[in-house]
């Protein structure tokens, strides 16, 4: 095949570039979606606070009763405070957790957004799509936009090794499921006070 039979034909140039906006569209209310997360932290937090004064309350009367020696209620009320301390617990931990999550996915959808539209720009311009360099600049310009290790890797896989993009999500799936099993079981070697 000569060179200029690669060249994508005006109707396939904007059939990409819908496809690419298309995508940024998605990715854009993909985050928007991800403000369900948001949420959730905003109720998790709602709630350890009512917890909170719960704990409080439940602390004030043990205090009281531990005055008053005649009434034997304070065991009950104790095990009242430290099941409501587990619960709090356990909600912060979902809501930081979800924090998390939101963080690390608005920032890749983020990436993607730039790189797919960078990628439109080159594409909407006859001589960009067969200029070379541009194509260089693109993936340096994708690459140093990598900003956390999960994204770099796959690049790495994808682009410096040429793996299928099928095998190099299974790969990095893999990958990612491991660390969050490294991270809790350093966590659970953790105590808290």
């Amino acid at each position: 095949m000569a060179d200029h039979e690669l060249a994508l034909g005006a109707k396939e140039v904007q059939e990409t570039i819908l496809m690419l906006n298309l995508s940024v569209a998605q990715i854009e209310l993909s985050i928007s979606d991800g403000d369900n997360s948001v949420n959730t932290l905003i109720d998790s937090f709602a709630f350890m606070s009512q917890h909170i004064s719960q704990i409080q309350s439940t602390s004030q009367h043990i205090a009281d009763m531990a005055n008053d020696e005649s009434d034997g209620g304070i065991n009950e009320q104790q095990s009242l405070l430290m099941n409501e301390a587990s619960e709090l617990s356990q909600k912060m931990q979902q809501a930081v957790i979800a924090f998390q999550f939101y963080d690390k996915l608005s920032q890749r959808l983020e990436h993607v957004s730039r790189g797919l539209s960078s990628l439109a720009e080159i594409v909407s311009h006859e001589m960009h799509v067969q200029d070379e360099a541009q194509w260089e600049k693109f993936k340096i310009t994708v690459r140093k936009g990598t900003t956390m290790r999960e994204e770099e890797e796959l690049f790495e896989l994808i682009f410096d090794q040429k793996m299928p993009v099928d095998k190099a999500i299974a790969e990095m799936k893999e990958r990612m499921r491991q660390r969050m099993n490294e991270k809790e079981e350093a966590e659970d070697e953790i105590d808290f006070f």
